[in-house]
């Protein structure tokens, strides 16, 4: 998956404006993306950057996470259907 299409997807599912979205997908390519205490600072720095209370934050934090997911996964299991 590419930026274009993660902005696009995240902005589908959030309801952020693509602007936004592209901040979101800045933070997570600046930010090592494992462990709680960084899904801590990412939740912070979306917050600061977008405005939004802690709760939108973690709420596009986890849309954004899904969808990396999803397009991790798909490449594994296309790897597998050749």
């Amino acid at each position: 998956m590419n930026a274009e299409d993660f902005i696009a997807q995240l902005t589908q599912e959030t309801g952020i404006d693509a602007s936004q979205a592209a901040s979101v997908n800045g933070i997570l390519e600046s930010t090592f993306l494992a462990g709680n205490k960084n899904k801590d600072t990412i939740t912070k720095l979306i917050s600061e950057k977008l405005g939004v209370d802690d709760a939108k934050a973690d709420m596009i934090y986890n849309a954004a996470i899904g969808i990396i997911s999803s397009g991790v996964l798909d490449k594994v299991t296309g790897l597998f259907k050749k």
